[in-house]
């Protein structure tokens, strides 16, 4: 089975030798060449296969800027034995949302971008990350409710259109914090949105800090997962935790390898058996220090658990 990994687990500033993230997007600006020479030979040293592009430095365009050109960025691929399957779209965490009306012509057309690419190279699934809630009891009230979902639902379907037109699927991300991983959140988002036009990418450690079961949450929309982030976590945070611009980096400390948390993997590997993935497991190591011997106990894990063997 080919497994692919995320370039998230790529962001710890401790396998560069620096002491901080910015130091890393510093490295990748000014010696790209050599950053992503290591992070494709670490992925081939681990037995990972499958990419997915992640946000800058690690995106489309700090890989084809690395190597000149998308004909150089293959070469290197398939040197190794590598393959861009998807790519993460970060653009709406990063837009208030009352932009977004503004903004969506700037929105599609970089999705246009980013469909472009992956057909170029391969990929199938453009993982789409939506914006975080309000932390809870923050003034004013703000509710994720049927009157805020529907024009973000909408701009979703438009965006799937873009994708779909080159090929490429637009797959909700479950990310923790934001509008679409609580259950009940991904159950409005999948009722408002197209199926044709738009699908999920389950992250089984996000759901869980949410509160939630994955299984469950995967079972209920199994015919429209076409990608499933591999991840782990211990438990959920609390419901008043803060969310701010540090919140992605704090479900760090929830998170664990495969296994080693409360994702059942048994019952979502025999769910996504009657899925319609696009690509193979994708494995996720948020900021690794030390991602090659993480990922082949990662590609361990999800061989043992799809061949009938004891994980």
């Amino acid at each position: 089975m080919k497994i692919g990994t995320d370039l998230v687990t790529f962001y710890s500033p401790a396998f560069w030798g620096v002491a901080t993230e910015p130091e890393v997007d510093h490295l990748a600006a000014t010696d790209g060449h050599t950053v992503w020479t290591r992070i494709f030979d670490s992925l081939h040293a681990a037995g990972v296969t499958g990419i997915e592009l992640a946000f800058p430095p690690f995106d489309q365009a700090g890989a084809v800027a690395a190597f000149g050109s998308e004909a150089a960025l293959a070469h290197a691929l398939k040197t190794r034995n590598l393959e861009i399957w998807s790519s993460f779209f970060p653009v709406l965490d990063r837009i208030p949302v009352h932009e977004y009306g503004s903004a969506e012509p700037r929105i599609l057309a970089q999705v246009e971008t980013a469909a472009r690419f992956l057909a170029a190279t391969g990929g199938t699934v453009l993982v789409a990350g939506l914006p975080c809630r309000a932390t809870f009891l923050s003034e004013p009230p703000a509710f994720v409710d049927l009157a805020f979902a529907a024009p973000i639902a909408g701009l979703l379907n438009r965006m799937g259109f873009v994708a779909a037109r080159h090929g490429v699927t637009l797959a909700i991300h479950t990310e923790a914090h934001t509008i679409a991983c609580a259950p009940r959140d991904v159950d409005l988002f999948m009722l408002l949105t197209d199926p044709r036009y738009v699908s999920l990418c389950p992250d089984p450690a996000h759901i869980i800090l949410e509160g939630g079961n994955p299984a469950d949450v995967l079972g209920r929309h199994v015919e429209r997962v076409v990608a499933m982030h591999w991840k782990d976590a211990t438990c959920a945070m609390p419901v008043d935790t803060p969310i701010g611009q540090d919140i992605h980096a704090r479900h760090r400390d929830y998170f664990c390898e495969l296994g080693n948390g409360q994702a059942n993997f048994g019952r979502l590997a025999a769910l996504l058996a009657h899925a319609p993935l696009r690509c193979g497991p994708i494995l996720e190591l948020d900021a690794c220090p030390r991602p090659v011997p993480a990922l082949r106990r990662g590609v361990t894990f999800v061989n043992l658990l799809t061949r009938g063997g004891v994980a």
